[in-house]
């Protein structure tokens, strides 16, 4: 399936008290996606390590949903239409700002075209969306999870303790072999590296 090869844009989401979030970064590959039908997005993925798991048009009555992340697996998202704003990286629990007065989560929209990773632990809920916002979801196979259960959802708010068990357990997610849309050679497998 024919894709633009575009650089990675590299998204950092430093933890919070109450969301494990990452040492590895949200990927973007803005505009990789030429084919944005429902066919021509799941044709571009290696779903045979990342099956797809929802296919989701999100618009103003869906943006209450609850702020979550998986422990259990990465995901990986094609955006087939419009746009949608993300708030990453914070937990309900956690304060608008930190001590310093910024603001906690990182602001992330995802376009028309786009292909998006995020890590394991990476608390995100779409704030807002325009112009029909659609995509699918796809989650990373791996001996923690199975295809009868791709993911777990976990609400962030938990106590700081457990938080800290979540991170460690978040850590413990295998990193894919294929980049979801570039395959063995793609840039997601030398961006991803963990040390031990």
């Amino acid at each position: 399936m024919p894709l633009n090869k575009v650089p990675p844009e590299l998204v950092p989401v430093p933890p919070t008290a109450h969301s494990p979030n990452s040492d590895l970064p949200v990927i973007a590959f803005r505009g990789a996606l030429i084919d944005r039908t429902f066919d021509g997005a799941v044709a571009s993925v290696y779903t045979s390590e990342w099956p797809r798991g929802g296919h989701w048009k999100i618009s103003g009555e869906q943006l209450a949903a609850t702020p979550h992340y998986h422990a259990t697996t990465h995901e990986a998202y094609t955006v087939l239409k419009g746009s949608g704003t993300y708030l990453l990286g914070k937990s309900p629990l956690d304060p608008d700002t930190d001590a310093q007065g910024n603001p906690v989560g990182v602001k992330f929209v995802a376009r028309a075209g786009d292909v998006f990773i995020f890590p394991a632990g990476v608390t995100h809920f779409v704030t807002d969306t325009e112009d029909d916002y659609e995509i699918i979801g796809y989650y990373l196979l791996n001996e923690r999870n199975s295809l009868e259960e791709l993911y777990d959802m976990e609400y962030a708010l938990d106590s700081v303790e457990e938080t800290d068990r979540m991170r460690e357990k978040c850590r413990q997610v295998p990193l894919p072999v294929h980049d979801p849309i570039y395959g063995k050679e793609g840039p997601l497998l030398s961006v991803w590296k963990r040390d031990g």
